[in-house]
Order: C-alpha cells, then structure tokens, then sequence
C-alpha cells in the first residue's frame, strides 16, 4: 500500500550488447525511458550525442510484410520472442534479404502484370463501347481540333464532374459502369485542354491514353477477341506467380513467421526505446525502474552485457532538474481497483502518501450506510457483475461497484431493511426510521473520525517533507489536530450532557493556546525550528486559519449527509410501497401494483444509486482529500509488447 520507489538507470555499453539489453527491458515491461535531452545539461556534451531519429527495422518489416501479401495473405500477428543476442540490425537485414529477395522479384512482377493487365481491360472497354455505338477508334485518336480523354473514376466522382462540367467547355460521355467505377470520355477543345485536364484531376480521374490502347489493338483483325484472350494469359499468370509465392510460404512459414516476430520485436525496441543515444561506438539508454527490479537488470547486463555499464540514481540525488519522477502504485487485489477512483481526482505525487487502501475501506462504508438495503444491494451486485461480463464497464469500476454492493447488503441486514421494508429482517444494529438521533450522531462521529485521519495523514507527510513548521503549527498540522479533536470533545460534551475526566477550564484553554500557535505558526518556526519564511504572510496567514476554523465545521457537518441519503433510501421505498398499495384499487389492481413496485425499485436502485455514488466521492475528494491530498502525479509508463498491425497491413497494402 504505497507509492513504489523509483530509481533512475542509465546503461552505457557497446551497439552489440546494448541492442540485446533494450530488448531485454522491453520484453521485462518495467522500463520507462528518458529523453536524453532532459539529462544532458552540459551543450558540449549533448552535441556529441547522437539520438535515433527513424526506425532501421521498419524498412525490414515491409519488406517482410510483403512476403504475405504476394501469397495473397494476411499479414500474421506478431507475438513476442526473446531475442537472441547476436540477432544484431546487420544480421536482421541479412536473413531479411536472403528470406525475402526472391519473392520481392515475383511480387515486381506481379505489380507490372496487373498494371499491364489494367491497361488491357481498359483497351477491351473502349472497343467494345466505342463498337456499340457505331464508333472506330481510329477515327477517335485522331481527331485534330478536339482533346480526347478516355479513363475511369467512382460513380460519386462522375456525379461531380457533370456538375463542374456544365459551365465550362468539356463534353462527358459515359460509357458505362463496371464493378464500382465509372468509364467515360470527355472532349474539349485544345485552348481549354490544360484546364480540363485539372478539373478532371480534382475528381481523381485515371486517365488512359488513347494512342496505348490503339498500340495494343493494331496487330489483330478482331481487337476483342485478341485483347480477351491477351487478359485471360496474364490472368492466369498473376495467379501462377501467387500460387508460387503462397507455396514458398507454406513450406517456410514457421521460419518466416519466427523471423517476423524477432524484426516486429526490435521495431518495437527501437520504437519504444527511441530516447537512447549514440556516442561514437557506445549507445546510452536512460529511463526509470522500480527499485525491486534493479538486480534483476544488474543481473542480466553483468551476465550478457560484460563490456556495458549501469549508472543507477534515487530521485533525491539526480543531478538534473525538470524531470518529474513517474509514479507507480502497488497494491493489494482488491485496493487496487480503487486507484481509478483517487485518480479520477489526481495520481498521487512521487513520494505522496498512496490513499488507495483509506478509499478502498471508506468508500464502501459510506456507500452501505447510505444505501444499506439487502434486496437492492443484491441486484445491484448482479447488475455489476453482468456489465462487467458483457464488457459494458471496465472491470476495476465493476470491482467498485461490486464492493459497495456487498457493503450494501452488509449494511441492510445491520437495518434490517429488505426492499425498503423494515421488519421483515430483524435489525442486527438499529433502524434507521426509529433511530434517527442515533443516526445522525454516528454520521458526525464518522466525520469527525474521517478529518482526523486526513489531518494525521498531512503531518506524515509533511514530516516526509521535512516541514516541521507545518507539521507542529499549521491549521491541518498537530496544532490543528489537536484544536479539531478539542473542540469536538467540548461539543459532545455539551450536547450530551456528559462530564469529561477533565475541567471545562483546560479544554477552553488548550483551544486559546492552539488557535494563538495557528495564529503565529510562522513565527514560532522561524524562532524555535530557525526555518526560513518569506516575509509579509501574516495577514494570510491569518486568512488561512480562519478558512481552517471554517473547513473543520463545514467538513464535519457534512458528513450528515450520511445519514440524510440513509433515511432518504427508507423515505422512497416507502413512498413506492404506498403507491403500490393505492393501485389495488383499480380494475387490474394486482397488475399495476406489481408493476409500480418493479419500477420504483428499479428507479431506487438506478437513480438514488447513482446519486449515492456521486456524494460518496464527495465525501471523498472534499472532505477526505481536502486535508492531506495534493496529487498531480505523472503514471509510470514502462514500455510493453503491443500488437498493433493495423498500420503495417494498410502500408504493405497500398
């Protein structure tokens, strides 16, 4: 239950053995690097260093990508694969090559069959168009006072160009549409040519030349047939080239697919890892650990990286500045769920005080005193647990819900409230209806108990601070605490009617002498601890322990709340028991009343349920938070194994 110590690690070794321990931290998942522009503030020094600008696997992983799509299939998923560690960028490029040259030549030629192939199908479409409609392309190709545009384009792109074309001079004739693209003429006369020619680019127009197509049809009496018989030969050659390349796969695949693995592990190395710089022939890595991971990591570079060296740092003792230490939180199953909530607020700060574990307990025990019902806790719990198995929530929230559920049916036995109806359960604790001094007595004591806690959590750590002044003299300090739990016990006191095993007298002047500490904190810590204070705080200062006197009456009383949603649950229930009851009447009665009862609780559970959640991290960011918390902490993100080929896939396909 805390924030986990960080240490700062800086590797310095060789290319060889540097690659392997980037791997290496990777594949470990917790590893955060640095930029080393943060670390370097010598500018003659960082001059010297070079940083990784690009990615030399990711030329090898498109070459590798294409591998699978000249055998017409999907590229495979990566999964990670410890790499060896002579598997070094200059050996990747060899296997790369050797794996893959013979296909990059089939797929060369697959790519200028089907350009060819396309140029063909063009000519085919033109004659045949061009024949339907009494036409010769002779007498097309030469025309002399009129350019000629013949090419296709999607049917949303043509819609387009009749539009743009009916106010310049450009005539469009459609020759029909195949599949999903449109083919067309288009003629214009020359002066207009240039400008033609832009406006058919700007509806994405591919244009195939009219002397081309008459090439490929000038040595055959039927140009049909010919063309026909021309795309059915390289048809069947494209596939023989696929067939030829998928068969290459199947017989190397598990080799192929190994190696894809090992280049997608040092792209993303390299990637991920993109802060590491080079000083002549030695590479620097630089990022943060967890402490309990450094003999791991001493471990593996003294065994497998001799020649490198590990340079480790604690946050208090780094020689740089602006550098914000990550923060990774720790914690038991079940707290853990419940650091989304305090960071909802705000990450805890480096060094802070981890809050988790006091959220975990009092969240669900303000959540079950205000909601405190058997029935409806059950089917919230239900409820919870059948989001979060058709994913409609994250599990850490269900896991939150699911706790405060079972606080809820924990607290409704104490109530001994089913559905709302007191009595049907016999009330292990007391009833909230004919109990409710009791209940609102309970709600102040939880409050006062509450901003104790916070006030004790803010001199521990304002003694980690070593800010001793604030922690004896400040309102939220020892000072504070003890005016706080004075005056509370002179309060109860009163109001009770109870004597304390003290005078009234020591109680009023231990509030005098705490509220003058308060009032002088400054002083007295420059005078008693010698602490240096900026000048002219004194009017502040005494600003600010007013709004303290303020903030422990307004945060105390607002824990009355508890109490309040607590008689407000009973309150509701009741109200849809009563309407159930005055449906019966009517014709259909039973119905009706089965239905209201169904629906109101279900409004109960729903609405007050959200309502009750809402003021519970009320209680929790205002009251609770408000005394100790700062936050502002930044999440450690080590670097981790993440499949992502949805990019690759769309490039290699392109």
């Amino acid at each position: 239950m805390a924030v986990v110590k960080m240490l700062a690690v800086t590797l310095v070794g060789p290319k060889d053995e540097m690659e392997y321990v980037a791997s290496q931290m990777v594949l470990m998942g917790g590893f955060q690097p640095l930029s080393l522009d943060l670390l370097l503030e010598d500018r003659n020094l960082r001059s010297r260093v070079r940083t990784v600008t690009e990615n030399p696997y990711d030329e090898l992983l498109m070459k590798l990508a294409h591998v699978w799509q000249t055998a017409g299939e999907v590229i495979p998923e990566a999964v990670p694969l410890p790499v060896p560690q002579d598997f070094t960028l200059e050996k990747a490029r060899f296997e790369v090559s050797r794996v893959s040259g013979r296909l990059e030549l089939w797929a060369k030629r697959r790519i200028a069959l089907e350009e060819e192939l396309e140029a063909l199908e063009a000519a085919d479409l033109c004659v045949q168009a061009l024949e339907s409609r009494g036409m010769s392309l002779e007498e097309l190709a030469s025309v002399e006072h009129l350019t000629v545009f013949f090419g296709k384009l999607s049917e949303e792109n043509y819609k387009r160009l009749e539009e743009s074309s009916q106010d310049v001079p450009l005539l469009v004739i459609k020759l029909g549409t195949w599949g999903q693209e449109t083919w067309v003429l288009a003629f214009t006369i020359r002066s207009y040519a240039d400008e033609a020619e832009k406006l058919l680019n700007s509806v994405y127009f591919k244009r195939f030349s009219l002397s081309d197509v008459l090439r490929l049809i000038s040595s055959s009496n039927k140009p049909s047939e010919s063309l026909e018989k021309r795309i059915e030969n390289l048809k069947r050659a494209i596939d023989g080239l696929a067939s030829a390349a998928k068969a290459y796969l199947d017989k190397n695949r598990e080799e192929l697919e190994r190696l894809f693995s090992l280049v997608y592990t040092m792209q993303r190395i390299y990637d991920l890892c993109r802060g590491r710089g080079e000083v002549g022939d030695m590479y620097v890595l630089s990022g943060w650990i967890p402490e309990d991971l450094l003999d791991h990591v001493r471990k593996m570079v003294e065994e497998k990286a001799p020649k490198s060296a590990i340079l480790v740092e604690e946050s208090k003792s780094l020689p740089y500045q602006g550098v914000r230490v990550p923060t990774f939180l720790r914690n038991l199953p079940l707290v853990r769920a419940f650091q989304d909530v305090v960071a909802m607020y705000s990450l805890p700060a480096y060094g802070e005080i981890d809050p988790s574990f006091f959220v975990a307990v009092s969240f669900c025990l303000f959540f079950g005193f205000m909601f405190g019902d058997v029935g409806h806790g059950l089917i919230l719990l239900l409820a919870a647990q059948l989001m979060q198995k058709r994913r409609m929530i994250r599990r850490s929230l269900a896991i939150v819900l699911k706790s405060a559920a079972a606080t809820s049916v924990f607290f409704g036995f104490l109530y001994g409230s089913l559905f709302g109806v007191e009595g049907i359960l016999p009330a292990l604790w007391l009833s909230p209806m004919e109990n409710m001094g009791n209940l609102l007595a309970i709600s102040v004591g939880i409050g006062v108990v509450m901003v104790t806690l916070g006030m004790v959590l803010n001199i521990i750590s304002a003694f980690r601070r070593r800010d001793f002044g604030g922690m004896l003299f400040d309102g939220r300090g020892l000072a504070g605490l003890v005016f706080y739990l004075t005056c509370a016990a002179a309060i109860y006191a009163s109001f009770s009617g109870k004597d304390l095993p003290i005078p009234r007298w020591i109680l009023w002047a231990l509030i005098a002498l705490m509220l003058a500490v308060m009032l002088l904190r400054d002083v007295l810590a420059r005078y008693l601890l010698k602490e240096r204070l900026a000048p002219g705080k004194g009017v502040l200062n005494a600003f600010e322990v007013f709004h303290n006197l303020l903030s422990f009456l307004s945060n105390t009383i607002s824990f009355l709340r508890l109490a309040a949603f607590a008689l407000n649950h009973v309150g509701l229930s009741l109200a849809v028991l009563m309407l159930s009851h005055m449906v019966h009447a009517l014709p259909g009665g039973l119905f009706f009343g089965v239905l209201v009862l169904v629906a109101g609780n279900a409004v109960i559970i729903a609405l007050e349920g959200l309502i009750v959640f809402i003021q519970t991290l009320r209680l929790e960011y205002y009251e609770f938070f408000g005394k100790f918390y700062k936050g502002g902490g930044s999440a450690f993100r080590p670097v981790q194994w993440r499949k992502d080929l949805k990019a690759l896939r769309s490039r290699s396909n392109a």
